[in-house]
């Protein structure tokens, strides 16, 4: 893994946990994906620094030709949560495919009682708090109560209403949390 420094805060992080931006067209524009070629800054993936490299001297000036910003300010937290929507979405489906993300309480329950070791566990945010607690019993997992209703969750899933999801250890579950979080954190409630 290779780190990187935030052009913001100055903290440092591991590339792939940080927004890369890059001069294209003599623009500075966010790389979500860290494919496009050329030089680079990079941002940690919380709204003060996303939000705070329009204000980084340092931001354009490392950049020879680079004179604005291909995303507004004011457009950036809505691309954050749009892109992180869309990786979510990509990851959710790899884990129901694989097998790696287990849909409702009594199946997780089951495979809990069974020995089956979990990476984490999802709740929509209107699961309710009995079905919380009980699972995280018999789990001995603290739950992750996400922005994303069970009638959303469902439709993700396999189109019926689901209030938990549990993920067994893997690359693509730290991939769907990992974007679950900045879904979490750049989303307001009734966003999705």
């Amino acid at each position: 893994m290779t780190e990187r420094s935030c052009v913001v805060c100055g903290g440092r992080g591991e590339k792939e946990e940080l927004l890369r931006w890059v001069e294209a067209g003599n623009v500075l524009v966010p790389d979500w994906t860290q494919k496009l070629e050329g030089r680079a800054v990079y941002t940690h993936y919380d709204k003060k620094c996303v939000c705070g490299i329009y204000g980084a001297k340092k931001a354009l000036t490392s950049f020879e030709n680079c004179t604005s910003f291909g995303v507004p300010q004011e457009k950036i937290l809505d691309f954050v949560r749009t892109q992180a929507e869309k990786s979510f979405d990509y990851y959710f489906a790899i884990c129901r495919r694989s097998g790696v993300l287990l849909k409702g309480q009594n199946l997780i329950a089951e495979e809990a009682a069974g020995g089956t070791a979990f990476a984490a566990l999802l709740f929509a945010c209107d699961a309710s708090e009995k079905t919380i607690k009980e699972l995280e019993k018999k789990t001995g997992l603290k739950g992750f109560k996400t922005v994303i209703s069970k009638d959303e969750l469902g439709r993700k899933f396999d189109g019926r209403s689901v209030s938990a999801l549990a993920l067994k250890p893997s690359k693509q579950s730290e991939k769907l949390m990992f974007y679950m979080n900045l879904l979490n954190n750049f989303t307001t409630s009734g966003d999705i």
